[in-house]
């Protein structure tokens, strides 16, 4: 960077300031529970009007004097219009700031009949309240302090997550994890931007803390690495986020579907001993390791199939292309037929080596199946030779035989068998490419320490980075960033 384009940069970069985020005033109310029928439906509402409406609409079945925080009324909702009786609920009120939003909150539990609740949310509607928008209630929390912005990211995770370990990583998140490191961070660029600053106040001083090395040592081993971790935790972790999709393909009567219900402990699939039983894709989701996998079963692949199994076929070749694994499954008591061979030819060219396990299936038919085993992989990989190094897994899908080393295997297949630290905290796509701007700025002025550039260009990048940092937890964010962060979230969250 030459003189004239350093000093055109200090000109141009201004101190980001955290914007003025105004909190609104008014009451809002949601239904907080998924429509349909369950064992109890819950309206909530939140807001300076919370003790009027709970007044209003709820009529306790021995007089209260006195409303007391967290706890439970028993009584009825009655429509103020009418005062007809609308259902039997209880009825809890959590005064401010002792809440999720921070403010008072009123929650009513009643039966869940999609007609109850929504008059519930209607009456409390006609009595003052809005309708929330999606996510305003942990807006609110936000916004009152209860929790910062990553904390509130992990609220949604939490909803969304698939499966155990996805719940494990956004409770860690909740609980604070991610912003604890993200402050031993932010402390170590605040530490290194006030020995910038003092260099900058009296630079005719020489002090042994603006040594160049040490201070950029110090970055890269306190602030660039743990935020690389981080950033790289996106790419391990994200599968556990998300539906991970697998497929079961093989010759009819293979044994697809009972390899299916096995694992999902259902009979999710009609098994039957007439080849071509499954015409269409079924699909089950199960837990395998902790990742949420969801299970494909596909028609048999054969060489002349009718107009139906023809349609089945075109349906696998274009789940083939989105798969992350293909389980090819094959039959131990009997040799590789030219079936089999057709499979081959259509899976591999589109699959590749990397997506494929080779299941070898009724093992508890025949006693000598190790071998039968082995002589079935060695003519596979004469024909696909790229399937020398595929993972292979034997199972007994009508007796269960094997099914734990199968979902072992699939679990590590979907890991790439990634063997680093156990994960603690997974930012999302968002939080990443916020982590990965902060790295930019502080690889920025580590390289302007080292280039000898002027201490106040070194200060710009650090605070750049702290700026940037604040995006996640909430110190530093627009209007706008809220916004479209809790869109994503459902309605009385």
């Amino acid at each position: 960077m030459s003189a004239d384009q350093a000093e055109t940069r200090r000109k141009n970069t201004k101190r980001t300031t955290v914007p003025d985020i105004v909190r609104q005033d008014d009451t809002i109310a949601a239904i907080a529970t998924p429509f349909g029928t369950g064992g109890i439906g819950i309206v909530r509402a939140s807001g300076p009007m919370t003790i009027p409406l709970f007044k209003s609409v709820f009529r306790p079945a021995r007089p209260v004097r006195t409303i007391r925080s967290h706890h439970l009324y028993y009584g009825w909702v009655v429509d103020p219009g009418d005062n007809n009786l609308v259902d039997e609920v209880l009825a809890v009120v959590m005064m401010a700031p002792h809440s999720y939003t921070t403010e008072d909150v009123l929650e009513i539990q009643c039966h869940s009949g999609p007609a109850v609740v929504r008059r519930i949310l209607e009456i409390l509607l006609e009595d003052g309240a809005r309708l929330a928008e999606p996510g305003e209630f942990t807006k609110r929390a936000f916004l009152g302090g209860r929790i910062d912005l990553a904390q509130a990211e992990a609220v949604l995770d939490l909803t969304l997550a698939p499966a155990s370990t996805a719940g494990r990583l956004a409770v860690n998140q909740l609980q604070g994890h991610f912003s604890q490191r993200l402050g031993e961070i932010r402390a170590t660029l605040l530490e290194a931007l006030a020995a910038i600053e003092v260099a900058i106040d009296y630079p005719e001083e020489d002090l042994e803390i603006l040594q160049e090395t040490q201070l950029s040592e110090l970055l890269s081993r306190r602030v660039i690495d743990p935020l690389q971790s981080l950033a790289d935790a996106f790419t391990r972790g994200s599968i556990y986020k998300t539906e991970q999709e697998v497929l079961i393909v093989g010759i009819p009567n293979v044994g697809k579907s009972s390899l299916l219900n096995a694992i999902v402990c259902e009979d999710r699939a009609i098994v039957t001993s007439i080849p071509g039983t499954t015409r269409d894709t079924i699909e089950a989701t199960a837990e395998l390791g902790g990742i949420a996998v969801r299970l494909v079963d596909t028609a048999g692949i054969r060489p002349d199939p009718d107009p139906i199994e023809r349609l089945g076929m075109r349906k696998i070749r274009e789940k083939l292309d989105t798969a992350r694994l293909i389980l090819w499954m094959l039959d131990v008591t009997r040799p590789l037929t030219a079936d089999d061979m057709e499979v081959g030819r259509n899976l591999i060219p589109l699959a590749g080596k990397d997506r494929v396990v080779l299941v070898f299936n009724k093992i508890d038919l025949d006693q000598a199946w190790k071998n039968a085993a082995d002589d079935l992989f060695n003519e596979i990989v004469q024909a696909f030779p790229s399937l020398e190094s595929a993972v292979r897994a034997a199972v007994s899908a009508s007796r269960g035989d094997g099914l734990d080393s199968l979902a072992a295997k699939i679990t590590g297949r979907l890991l790439d068998d990634d063997t680093g630290e156990p994960l603690s905290v997974v930012p999302n796509l968002r939080q990443k490419e916020v982590l990965q701007k902060a790295i930019v700025s502080t690889d920025r002025a580590c390289a302007a320490l080292s280039a000898g550039m002027p201490p106040d260009l070194v200060a710009i990048d650090l605070r750049d980075a702290l700026n940037v940092l604040g995006e996640i937890t909430g110190h530093n964010i627009t209007d706008e960033i809220l916004d479209h962060i809790f869109s994503n979230f459902c309605l009385g969250k």
